[in-house]
C-alpha cells in the first residue's frame, strides 16, 4: 500500500513541477564558463575586476603604440646622422659639427625614451596584469577544487578521463599543476597579445611613412609614385602570415609534446608517491627490487613519449 501511496505522491509532484515550469538545472561551478578557448581568455575582462582589467590592457597598447611610433622616429633620424657623416666633408652642402652633435643626441634621447621610457613602463604594466590575472584564475579554480563536493579528492581517484576518454590518470599535486598552467598560459597570452599588437601598430605607423616616401619603380608605372611602397607591403603580407602559419604549427607541436612529457610525468610521480607512502611494508617484504622495477619501466615510458612526441 506504502508502494502505491509512494508511487502517487511522486507523480504527483512531478505533474506539479511539469505545470509550474520548473526544470532541474545543473550545478554549476566558478569555472563553468572557462571551458571554452574564449571563455577562459575573456573570463577576467568580463569579470568583477574588468576595470583593473581593461585599464592595464589599454595602457599597454597605448605604450605599444609609442613604442612602435619611437622605432619609426629612431629608424629616421638614424638615416640622416648616417646621411651627415657621409656629408661632413661635401664640397658644397657640407655639415657642420652643431648639425651633427644636434642629431646625434636626438638619435639618443629617442632611444632613451623609447628604452627606458616606453619599453620599461610597459613591461611594469604587463608584469602587473600578469599578476592579476593569475591571481584571479586561482581564485577561481581554487573554489570548485575546495569545494563541499571533494573535488579535489574525486580528480585524485578518478583522474580526469571520462566516459570513453580512455583510463587516463590525474597528474599528482592538483594544485601545483593548476598554478604552472594558469602562470604559463596568462604569460603566453600576454606576450602574444603585445607582439600582435606591436605588429599592427608597427605596419600602420610604417606603412604610413612607406607611403610618404615611396617612388615609382620601373615596370609598376600603373602606381605612379606608390610602386616602392606596394612591393613593400606585398613582401609584409607575404612574410607575416607565413610565419604565423609556421609558428602555430610549431606550438601545435610544442603542445602536444608538453601534454604527453606531463601525462608520463605525473604517473610516474604519482608511483613514486605511492611507493614513499607504503615504504613500511615494502621494506617488510623485501620489495625493494621489484619497485626497482617498475621505477625503471615507468621511466622508460615517460623517455619514449617524450622521444616519440617529437619524432
Amino acid at each position: 500500500m506504502s508502494e502505491v501511496v509512494r508511487g502517487k505522491v511522486h507523480r504527483a509532484t512531478a505533474r506539479f513541477k511539469r505545470i509550474f515550469g520548473e526544470k532541474r538545472r545543473r550545478p554549476s561551478s566558478p569555472v563553468s564558463s572557462m571551458r571554452s578557448f574564449w571563455g577562459l581568455l575573456l573570463a577576467y575582462w568580463l569579470s568583477n575586476r574588468w576595470r583593473d582589467a581593461w585599464g592595464l590592457t589599454i595602457l599597454i597598447l597605448l605604450l605599444t603604440g609609442l613604442s612602435s611610433q619611437a622605432s619609426v622616429w629612431f629608424a629616421l633620424t638614424s638615416g640622416e646622422l648616417v646621411n651627415r657623416i657621409a656629408n661632413f666633408h661635401h664640397p658644397t652642402v657640407p655639415t657642420t659639427p652643431a648639425s651633427l652633435l644636434k642629431t646625434a643626441a636626438t638619435l639618443a634621447a629617442i632611444a632613451i625614451t623609447r628604452d627606458a621610457g616606453f619599453t620599461a613602463v610597459r613591461h611594469f604594466l604587463s608584469t602587473s596584469l600578469h599578476r592579476k590575472w593569475r591571481q584571479w584564475l586561482d581564485e577561481r579554480f581554487n573554489q570548485p577544487l575546495l569545494d563541499s563536493s571533494h573535488t579535489h579528492f574525486h580528480l585524485q581517484q578518478n583522474g580526469f578521463g571520462g566516459a570513453g576518454e580512455g583510463n587516463t590518470s590525474s597528474p599528482d599535486n592538483i594544485d601545483q599543476r593548476v598554478q604552472e598552467a594558469i602562470k604559463g598560459m596568462t604569460g603566453g597570452a600576454i606576450g602574444l597579445g603585445i607582439g600582435i599588437a606591436g605588429v599592427v601598430l608597427s605596419l600602420a605607423f610604417v606603412g604610413g611613412k612607406l607611403i610618404e616616401t615611396s617612388s615609382p619603380i620601373r615596370g609598376l608605372d600603373v602606381l605612379g609614385g606608390y610602386g616602392s611602397a606596394f612591393l613593400t607591403l606585398l613582401a609584409i603580407a607575404i612574410y607575416v602570415p607565413l610565419n604565423t602559419f609556421i609558428a602555430a604549427k610549431l606550438g601545435g607541436i610544442l603542445q602536444g609534446l608538453s601534454i604527453r612529457i606531463q601525462s608520463a610525468e605525473g604517473s610516474y610521480r604519482s608511483e613514486l608517491n605511492q611507493f614513499l607512502r607504503r615504504s613500511f611494508h615494502v621494506a617488510v617484504i623485501r620489495g625493494e627490487p621489484a619497485q626497482k622495477a617498475l621505477n625503471v619501466r615507468r621511466y622508460q615510458i615517460l623517455t619514449t613519449h617524450g622521444r616519440g612526441s617529437i619524432g
